[in-house]
């Protein structure tokens, strides 16, 4: 009778991590799938809305010692949540991190803000779709989503304008893509995710769909020059580093994997690392992926003990919620990486040897991180809205 009452569990809360990791990440702690049948689970759960996050205990002041841990660090102001004509901005896309342009979606309206002029309407009926903006022509700009691969639902319009935002053509050819990556060498090149991975080579008029990995669904993306990264994860919560040539877009070739963990991931490819961010911790390759250095020194509050697929998650940290959802390097410091995590911003000065939480943000979901001019400005979206953050 044990037994069976672990399996049930386990597959209970199977079903709940699915549901928030198709819909951006892990948000509540799960129990591992079987190892043997992670791929190909039998049962299926009907959705049902996750636990509430527990409540978070206050910061203790402490010394400023810089190494501190995330309990030590010295408490400070938090930043309020940007607003822009009395709305709260709930979406940031920054062309490229050397450029003084920023887009910013404020109620039902998209802005547009250049070097230090005030922001500026650009135009009125936008979505909370995902945006991105080319890096070297920043007046062209692409739009779009999809409903939760699990889930399904209404389809959600691809959109694209190449003055700024002012107007917008909606493609349905490309419906339900979400745009993730623009090739900066050649912008036309597009990469994005339908559950699918989706590539473009004419500037997102038309999109062609494939599944490198079978049965897995693409979760975040990273390119650097013709190698395309991925995780890609499965229905029963596996996922897998795989590295992709696009020299032949159209033909991508698939590698062998990288690197496995269990739970949803983030992916961060910069010009001399590979970082992927997981429910255990983060991992980051200065060798193209072939060998990964793993900490989670400081990051304990946010991430498992345990790497849930070959070790039970511990009961005390499956009500707590644990996982990273995005991740920047600094421009201008390649060593300092910041991670947004289930209950906060941190940060590493080291290149991710060890981190700390960075008090001016509230212990809450971090969704997004983006640099903007030359890196001495990061804009983080959160649960609560967007956030602009000074860098030092």
């Amino acid at each position: 009778m044990t037994k069976r009452r672990y399996h049930f569990a386990a597959l209970l809360i199977i079903g709940l991590w699915l549901l928030s990791a198709c819909g951006g990440g892990s948000e509540t702690a799960t129990t591992p799938p079987d190892r043997g049948t992670a791929e190909t689970p039998t049962v299926t759960v009907s959705p049902t809305e996750p636990p509430a996050e527990p409540a978070t205990p206050e910061p203790t002041p402490a010394d400023s010692d810089p190494t501190a841990t995330p309990e030590t660090i010295p408490d400070a102001t938090t930043v309020s949540p940007l607003t822009i004509d009395g709305e709260r901005v709930v979406e940031i896309a920054v062309p490229a991190p050397g450029l003084d342009i920023v887009y910013a979606v404020a109620g039902n309206a998209l802005y547009r803000r250049d070097g230090d002029e005030e922001w500026t309407k650009v135009s009125e009926g936008a979505t909370e779709a995902h945006i991105l903006a080319d890096p070297t022509h920043p007046d062209i700009i692409y739009r779009g989503d999809h409903s939760p691969c699990a889930r399904g639902g209404d389809p959600v319009p691809f959109e694209r304008s190449t003055d700024g935002g002012a107007t917008w053509e909606t493609i349905p050819t490309a419906e339900n893509i979400r745009p993730l990556v623009i090739d900066p060498l050649n912008t036309s090149r597009l990469y994005g995710e339908s559950c699918q991975l989706a590539i473009s080579v004419d500037g997102g008029e038309t999109w062609e769909l494939s599944s490198p990995v079978a049965g897995f669904d693409v979760t975040s993306l990273g390119l650097i020059a013709t190698q395309l990264y991925g995780i890609f994860t499965s229905e029963g919560g596996t996922s897998r580093v795989v590295a992709l040539d696009v020299s032949t877009p159209t033909s991508p070739v698939t590698g062998p994997a990288l690197l496995e963990f269990w739970g949803g991931g983030v992916l961060l490819a910069s010009v001399d690392k590979v970082i992927v961010g997981e429910p255990h911790g983060i991992h980051i390759s200065t060798d193209n992926g072939e060998t990964w250095e793993f900490s989670r020194a400081g990051l304990e509050e946010v991430t498992l003990s345990v790497n849930a697929l070959t070790q039970p998650i511990p009961e005390e940290e499956q009500g707590r919620g644990f996982g990273i959802f995005a991740l920047a390097v600094d421009p201008r410091q390649p060593e300092r990486i910041f991670a947004g995590t289930i209950r906060g911003l941190y940060r590493s000065d080291d290149n991710g040897v060890t981190w700390q939480r960075v008090p001016e943000v509230d212990e809450v979901k971090v969704r997004t991180l983006a640099f903007a001019r030359g890196g001495t400005l990061l804009y983080a979206t959160t649960d609560e809205g967007a956030l602009v953050l000074t860098n030092p």
